[in-house]
């Protein structure tokens, strides 16, 4: 006699489709991705999908905004440590790489090599990271002031999204390098990165 199947709860269902979503959505990209592979392999029926979900662009917000949540995670906890200026810098820098190395679908997702093409989707990409800089700044904003640089000035926003680009290009070369460890990136990152706000920093 078969076991009866347990019936999933709805929350369960929908941890299933945002799961799935996420691994279609990073692998093909926002285009190419297709509701109906996802909810295969959520294991429900396109009816249930839509239940949850009311179109391809909700559930790929609803993705797009638990993954950026996660990387946003990593980088705050890491800002709010304790030590100098310099060590939480490092420390930021790992917790990035530790997302890169950890997230992979999520950093494929949140850093795509073509950005979608559909205005929408491209809209709800410009949203979060105009979202995720606005924190970092306001992170930043103290060691900022530490160095003689007002946050909202331009020479410390142009500094700000130098890191953020530097970051990004280093962890896309990480992909072609798999050898090299996450320490060997950070002191790159740090040799590299840190150098220039690190200049500014005040001297005992």
């Amino acid at each position: 006699m078969d076991t009866p199947r347990t019936r999933l709860k709805g929350t369960e269902r929908r941890q299933l489709i945002v799961a799935a979503a996420l691994s279609e959505f990073a692998q093909r990209g926002y285009e190419a991705a297709s509701l109906g592979r996802i909810a295969r392999d959520a294991g429900v029926s396109r009816t249930v999908l839509y239940d949850h979900f009311s179109s391809k662009l909700a559930l790929f917000v609803e993705v797009l905004d638990a993954e950026q949540e996660s990387l946003m995670r990593h980088q705050r906890t890491a800002l709010r440590s304790k030590g100098t200026t310099e060590q939480r810098w490092r420390a930021t820098f790992d917790a990035f790489f530790t997302f890169v190395e950890e997230h992979p679908l999520g950093w494929r997702l949140l850093f795509p090599h073509h950005p979608p093409l559909s205005p929408e989707a491209a809209q709800e990409y410009h949203r979060i990271r105009t979202e995720s800089n606005k924190i970092l700044a306001d992170l930043l904003a103290d060691d900022a002031r530490r160095a003689g640089l007002e946050p909202e000035t331009v020479r410390a926003r142009a500094l700000f999204a130098i890191h953020r680009e530097g970051l990004t290009a280093a962890a896309r070369w990480w992909e072609s390098h798999p050898q090299v460890t996450r320490a060997e990136l950070v002191d790159a990152a740090m040799a590299a990165l840190w150098t220039g706000f690190g200049g500014l920093q005040p001297h005992a």
